[in-house]
């Protein structure tokens, strides 16, 4: 090990306690301990029903299915929230650091970060409820190789300086995937599949011993995948010491902005509002999906219509609305030097949230194609979404405050306030609009009604956005001082 080497070591033992956060701490404990209670709960609830019962299946041959099963989430978790660092400091390259040793240091640190163990130590409890210690011990590594080719593909991604470097990143992955999906699968028909007699103790030599071959075969897979990856890491350079080039950059300025491309660009760029975007449409959408796929639990609460259909519509558009003016309140000194009105800012917000109403209407458009989702449903809950739903948020523009586009949307409260806190009861109203048609009244004349109100809704927004406006600009100073204050 190098003095340099030892010396990065130290600086990040050092970061590392200055960033650990007792609050981050005590959270994910608590949730830790909330998600062991909820598997606890559901294996003793369950032990009982699935010992009466054979499984046409060894309980053994899951293991590698598992492994390969946390890849899609881990990388959705990884996409969310991890942002470990992949490139030298300004300081650092001024120092002998070499290319080798900074590999290596990225390597233990990605080797070490929470999240590469959180999946894997949830599943090798899981399994550690069900099955003997070899399978759980099995789990634990076959998981941990798996989320950590994730991790270097990440890193390789992250540090590609363009194009010609990140598309070979995407065969590449591409292929791993497929590889140990195959072997997995391979191994699930081969061992768990093909015995004789279902009722082979788990504990078999047979299953033990194929089990530990087809896992061998996938963990080889992986490793051979992550050294891969780790050499490509190595080779890849941001930082070119002998270009003497000047680099010319294009940026835009405020007045070369148009109201409508602000939306975007804070949706794009801002971590903030990016990460809490994605995560409710990601949540809202699988929630449709998954009950269109079990309608009688629609039918359980009297509706005739998917109860998260309204959500997956409309949440993502509140979720941004919440905050209105609070998002601008960051440069509003320069727009208001432009020839831009309050109440034309609002009335493209309101259209801006509406194009996300739709673009989350065309996301639902295969539960109709394939799920016998009601067409007629989805039409009217679009309308529902930007007539009623989303129009009354239009209002916390007048009590917003100033919120950080760029910190963690993880239980973050910066940018709330008790006046807002307060008004984001009033979506309860329309919830109760919408379900309650569908609870009084025969299938067909909810719609008719639910359609009908989001029409009038948007038929009077614009009367609604100009007299918002115009209370803004009447508490425009004390709106602006409590901004600055902030």
């Amino acid at each position: 090990m190098t003095v340099v080497f030892k010396e990065l070591i130290r600086m990040w033992v050092t970061q590392k306690r200055r960033d650990f956060s007792w609050r981050t701490f005590f959270v994910g404990l608590i949730l830790a301990v909330y998600f062991i209670v909820i598997i606890l709960v559901m294996y003793f609830g369950l032990r009982e029903h699935f010992q009466d019962r054979t499984l046409p299946f060894e309980l053994p041959a899951i293991v590698p299915m598992l492994a390969v099963s946390v890849i899609p989430a881990d990388l959705l978790m990884k996409l969310f929230w991890r942002r470990s660092p992949v490139e030298m400091d300004d300081y650092l390259r001024s120092r002998p650091v070499t290319q080798r040793d900074w590999s290596r240091f990225i390597l233990l640190d990605t080797a070490c970060g929470g999240l590469q163990w959180l999946l894997p130590l949830l599943m090798t409890f899981v399994v550690g409820l069900i099955l003997p210690l070899w399978a759980a011990a099995l789990t634990l590594v076959l998981t941990y190789s798996c989320v950590m080719v994730n991790a270097l593909f990440q890193n390789c991604w992250r540090r590609a300086p363009g194009n010609q470097w990140t598309l070979p990143l995407v065969p590449g992955f591409l292929v791993w995937i497929v590889a140990s999906y195959v072997v997995s699968i391979i191994g699930f028909v081969v061992v768990g599949l093909s015995g004789d007699d279902p009722s082979t103790p788990v504990n078999s030599a047979a299953v033990v011993w194929a089990t530990l071959l087809c896992s061998l075969l996938l963990l080889m897979i992986n490793v051979v995948a992550g050294v891969i990856l780790n050499w490509y890491f190595t080779r890849l350079r941001n930082h070119n010491e002998e270009m003497h080039a000047p680099v010319h950059t294009a940026a835009r300025s405020l007045g070369e902005v148009s109201v409508w491309s602000i939306e975007w660009v804070q949706l794009l760029r801002s971590k903030r509002l990016r990460v809490s975007f994605i995560s409710i449409v990601v949540v809202f959408l699988l929630n449709v999906y998954l009950q269109q796929m079990a309608p009688s639990m629609e039918t359980d609460f009297g509706l005739h219509v998917n109860p998260m259909l309204l959500f997956a519509i409309g949440f993502p558009s509140i979720i941004l609305a919440q905050w209105v003016l609070g998002i601008e309140a960051n440069f509003f000194s320069g727009i208001w030097t432009k020839p831009w009105s309050v109440e034309g800012i609002l009335r493209r917000k309101y259209l801006f949230f509406c194009g996300i109403c739709v673009f989350m209407t065309l996301l639902v458009i295969p539960a109709v194609l394939f799920m016998h989702m009601s067409a007629l449903a989805l039409f009217a809950a679009l309308l529902f979404s930007c007539g009623v739903f989303i129009l009354p948020f239009m209002a916390t523009c007048l009590f917003s405050s100033r919120m950080d586009l760029f910190a963690s949307a993880f239980f973050n409260y910066q940018g709330g306030n008790k006046q807002l806190n307060v008004f984001s009861f009033i979506m309860f109203v329309p919830m109760i609009i919408y379900f309650g048609a569908y609870y009084l009244m025969p299938t067909l004349w909810a719609h008719l009604v639910v359609a009908l109100l989001g029409l009038l809704g948007l038929l009077l927004h614009r009367w609604y956005i100009h007299w918002i406006a115009t209370l803004w600009f009447k508490r425009r100073y004390a709106i602006m001082e409590r901004w600055l204050s902030e």
